[in-house]
């Protein structure tokens, strides 16, 4: 009998009456388009789809279509801009308050078990660098910046919410007062959304420190000279839209979560400034061109802005696909740097340690080729350019 003759009722009939129930019921996998039947805007229905980027993008784009957005969520509004639109003359750059010499300090600490002691871990991992007081005075205006990306279970939506209170009562048992937790969320927002269903709202209540939503701010327009992608899409000259928010604070904490990113290859402190970018910036230059520069742009958003102290929490991370969906390890490490080079190298480090030949996802290089890192050395950013100038505290 020829294959047009055999009916897919009976192809099946005969798979079982042969070859048994249960090669006929693995046959059916083939009958829809893909093993997964329904899409999910939070949660995918099979583990594998970060495997498929334009899957995971078609989620991102059925959110937008389908939230709650503002109409001009993604656009830049004349009336949301600093100084008419034009370009401002600002920057947040400064030494390496954590440095040995010409060596960027790097500590990585493992944590205590089941997170028992959640901000003795913190406290140590910062102590190892030297103390907060090394970047920090009791005067300062202090932002804390965290990873508000989506709002699925850390780590795959952003920074625990647990790990930024407890970052917080560290920092007022220090002494440390005047502080404020604020960023923007990724594609999901509005960025209230991601912070009501996380949990960042109850944790600043609690703690009684100020919480903003940048989305309900205003920007500023900075040219960056020496971009080589972001801002030059279209003929740009390097003008893109930074938080105006920025210039209210004197020192600033990243708290980013180390893992992997389905399109950047890795989102850790140089990542985590994607949240001051304005939104049509993000489109309009981070994921032109079928998204292949975001890795190098990732760098670049960090050309007139450095954070002054990253702690970064690999107690869970992704090893593949990321930010939001992955496959998930526990390495049990908490990093901390005052340089975002010198960090996310030592993060790359960790994550290929626990690396699968089967998970590529653009880190099997060394990572001081990772195109964001190499681009960062390339122009500047950080202050770490090589593997001497990184010095590892171990505790």
């Amino acid at each position: 009998m020829s294959s047009s003759e055999t009916t897919r009722r009976r192809f099946f009939e005969d798979v079982a009456k042969y070859c048994g129930a249960g090669m006929a019921a693995l046959g059916l996998i083939g009958l829809p388009s893909r093993a997964w039947a329904v899409d999910d805007l939070d949660t995918p229905a099979h583990e594998g789809i970060w495997r498929l980027r334009d899957a995971q993008l078609k989620q991102y784009g059925e959110f937008v279509k389908n939230a709650p957005l503002p109409a001009d969520y993604f656009k830049k509004v004349p009336e949301k801009l600093v100084n008419g639109g034009a370009a401002v003359n600002w920057s947040h750059l400064h030494d390496n308050y954590y440095r040995d010499g010409s060596q960027s300090l790097v500590s990585i600490v493992s944590a205590t078990p089941l997170d028992k002691d959640l901000k003795g871990d913190i406290r140590k991992t910062v102590k190892l660098l030297g103390g907060f007081d090394r970047a920090l005075k009791k005067t300062d205006k202090i932002l804390i910046k965290p990873n508000m990306n989506t709002a699925d279970p850390w780590p795959q939506g952003g920074t625990d919410p647990a790990f930024l209170e407890a970052l917080i009562l560290v920092l007022q048992d220090e002494g440390y007062g005047n502080l404020t937790v604020a960023d923007t969320c990724g594609p999901w927002g509005p960025t209230e959304r991601v912070i009501k269903k996380v949990g960042y709202d109850t944790v600043c209540q609690r703690t009684g420190v100020p919480l903003k939503d940048w989305d309900r701010g205003m920007w500023m327009h900075i040219k960056n000279d020496k971009a080589q992608y972001l801002g030059r899409f279209g003929g740009g000259d390097g003008t893109v839209g930074y938080v105006e928010d920025l210039r209210n604070y004197d020192k600033v904490i990243y708290t980013p979560v180390m893992k992997t990113h389905f399109l950047g290859g890795v989102t850790m402190s140089l990542k985590l400034s994607v949240g001051i970018l304005h939104r049509a910036d993000r489109g309009g230059h981070l994921h032109n061109f079928n998204h292949i520069f975001v890795a190098p742009q990732v760098a670049e958003i960090n050309l007139p802005f450095r954070p002054d102290l990253v702690i970064m929490d690999g107690r869970r991370s992704l090893i593949s696909g990321g930010p939001s969906h992955g496959e998930q390890v526990k390495p049990g490490f908490i990093v901390a740097s005052g340089d975002q080079v010198a960090n996310d190298v030592t993060g790359i480090q960790i994550l290929q340690e626990w690396y699968p030949n089967m998970a590529q996802n653009k880190i099997t290089m060394d990572a001081w080729h990772q195109k964001t890192i190499k681009q960062a050395v390339k122009l500047g950013v950080g202050y770490a350019k090589s593997e001497q100038d990184v010095k590892l505290i171990l505790g």
